[in-house]
């Protein structure tokens, strides 16, 4: 049984499998195809099974490949906290 996403947009189904294993292209992708960017205006957009399925994959991608944290990263209202401390 194929899903509406292979039904309806094959070489769409066809590209997240070629891309998939690689988290970084694969979310590169699905972000092209869940926001749209002022390239996609003239396009309509999608009905709302395949938006569902996209979007489910999108959050299967997530916890399949984590966001990375960066080491570089600080809290800044961490930072912040720290260097003003609450007086009672």
């Amino acid at each position: 049984m194929q899903s509406t996403l292979e039904q309806r947009f094959p070489h769409i189904a066809a590209k997240l499998t070629e891309v998939w294993r690689d988290g970084n292209q694969a979310t590169e992708y699905l972000n092209t195809l869940l926001f749209k960017e002022s390239a996609r205006v003239e396009r309509q957009g999608f009905t709302d099974d395949t938006w569902l399925e996209l979007t489910l994959l999108n959050e299967v991608l997530r916890l399949e490949y984590p966001p990375r944290i960066s080491s570089t990263a600080t809290d800044v209202w961490a930072q912040a906290a720290d260097a003003s401390p609450l007086t009672s």
